[in-house]
């Protein structure tokens, strides 16, 4: 087989090719969506009847559950230049009979003409800059395109051009002048982070934002401050988009300095004792003091978790208890401070802190620390809904182990396992994404794996069960069929 075809949590499917060399595959198999985070976004935000642009559509990871949020009535232009991902995305786009998705063979950049796109060593790298085998391309502009096709209006564009994106911004003056989208751009590519494109949009009217990826929601960028090491694509809108987003709760403007009250620390303990994992821990500190500084974060982060406040409070309250975290962990560590910061500062979009947080955590496990005298959030958030039973120590650590090995790096084939994977596997709470990401690490550094029979049935959690078991995810194997169980 030359292909597979993968379920995504978005409920659509995509052709990909059937390799763990394909960074698509890869990730998909491993995470069944893509590794970025601002999807989630825009899949509650985008509605029918909207119209979408997508520069750099590759494989189809945004153009194909786009083209289903916005439905028969709105449209997706998917620009991709190379021919062997285009023609997987037509492939995509017929199995999800996605009438409303037009591929086109184009790359866009600043003007209109015949090129080369120098192929990478997955298509996600392909690029019109440097040397190596290459493709010839067409090339277009979006002031070109608007022209050629009349769009009326455009709400959102997602530009990921491997470089071109300046260009791409020359080449669309009158477009983004007469059109308000909401714009998605790349703004870092390896380590280099492309500041003077940050700069370029609010020349042109558009302010920039980053995604709270908790909310989600979009917070104003400061370009004043240093990006988190993790950040790969911001936002930008002129004050009209901007405004409609902040209507339906998913922008804010200006985020209001946060002081916590009576009121806020008793929602903080009542949002936590909701909690089905809670009752489980409340008798190890039942009676203890607390901190005032650590429960007035605790209480931050509970009115951050409370839906029926305003946005921006709510956003003020996870600034506070983010940095108010952080501070008490600088001073004085413990399991139940430094997991509930790695929770704080992953919805806040604070990657590199929450990693820290839970490299320190582990630090800690490993001199044998493991007492927990006062309430904490789990550093993963689909631990809120796990009950711990009896086994308390298992799921406060599954819960770290989990979170370092999701957040350390965007997926596994880019980085090498901070602890033992086969040890989380075997725990209870531990996820099927744990065990895809153990087999697949192992794969990649050249073993041939069998499939485990957790693998091998679907689950909320593991959509591409019937791959998996059929033994189609290369570098596999998998036992006789009635040998499973």
């Amino acid at each position: 087989m030359n292909d597979l075809t993968l379920r995504l949590k978005s409920g659509v499917s995509l052709v990909v090719p059937a390799s763990l060399g394909s960074i698509t595959t890869y990730v998909l198999l491993e995470q069944e969506e893509w590794f970025e985070k601002e999807s989630a976004l825009l899949l509650r935000w985008l509605r029918p009847g909207m119209t979408v642009i997508d520069i750099g559509a590759n494989l189809g990871v945004y153009s194909l559950p786009l083209a289903r949020s916005v439905g028969p009535h709105g449209m997706v232009f998917a620009y991709e230049p190379a021919s062997e991902p285009r023609s997987l995305l037509e492939r995509s786009r017929r199995t999800n009979r996605a009438d409303n998705l037009r591929v086109i063979a184009a790359a866009v950049s600043d003007r209109p003409r015949d090129g080369r796109l120098v192929l990478g060593a997955s298509s996600e790298l392909n690029s019109l800059e440097g040397a190596g085998p290459a493709e010839e391309i067409r090339i277009t502009s979006l002031d070109a395109e608007d022209g050629s096709r009349g769009w009326s209006s455009i709400d959102f564009v997602k530009i990921d051009a491997e470089g071109e994106e300046e260009r791409i911004l020359d080449g669309g003056k009158s477009f983004f002048e007469r059109h308000s989208p909401l714009v998605m751009f790349e703004v870092k590519a390896g380590t280099a982070i492309n500041e003077m494109l940050r700069s370029t949009f609010s020349r042109r009217g558009y302010d920039v934002y980053r995604l709270i990826p908790g909310g989600p929601a979009l917070v104003r960028d400061d370009p004043t401050q240093p990006m988190d090491g993790y950040e790969l694509n911001l936002f930008a809108a002129k004050p009209d988009r901007a405004a409609a987003l902040a209507a339906e709760s998913l922008l804010v403007d200006h985020i209001p300095e946060w002081k916590p009250d009576a009121g806020a620390r008793e929602r903080g303990l009542d949002v936590y004792g909701a909690q089905q994992f809670a009752p489980a821990f409340v008798p190890l500190f039942a009676g203890g003091q607390i901190d005032a500084d650590y429960r007035d974060a605790l209480a931050a982060f509970g009115v951050w978790r409370s839906p029926e406040i305003s946005l921006a409070e709510r956003c003020g309250a996870l600034a506070f208890a983010s940095q108010t975290m952080f501070g008490l962990c600088r001073n004085a560590s413990t399991l139940a401070r430094l997991s509930s910061l790695a929770r704080a500062t992953w919805e806040a979009g604070y990657r590199s802190t929450c990693v820290a947080a839970l490299r320190s955590f582990a630090q800690l496990v490993g001199r044998g620390e493991m007492a927990l005298a006062e309430p904490f959030w789990p550093a993963c958030p689909r631990f809120d809904n796990l009950v711990p039973g009896t086994k308390r120590a298992e799921w406060l650590l599954v819960s770290a182990f989990e979170q370092l090995e999701r957040a350390a790096t965007y997926s596994s084939q880019f980085g090498t396992p901070e602890f033992d994977l086969d040890w989380l596997c075997a725990q209870p709470f531990a996820s099927a994404e744990m065990e895809r990401r153990r087999l697949l690490r192992r794969v990649r550094a050249g073993e041939r794996m069998e499939i485990p029979p957790r693998l091998c049935v679907a689950a909320d959690d593991h959509v591409n069960a019937h791959l998996w078991s059929a033994g189609l995810v290369p570098g596999t194997w998998v036992r006789n069929a009635a040998d499973v169980g």
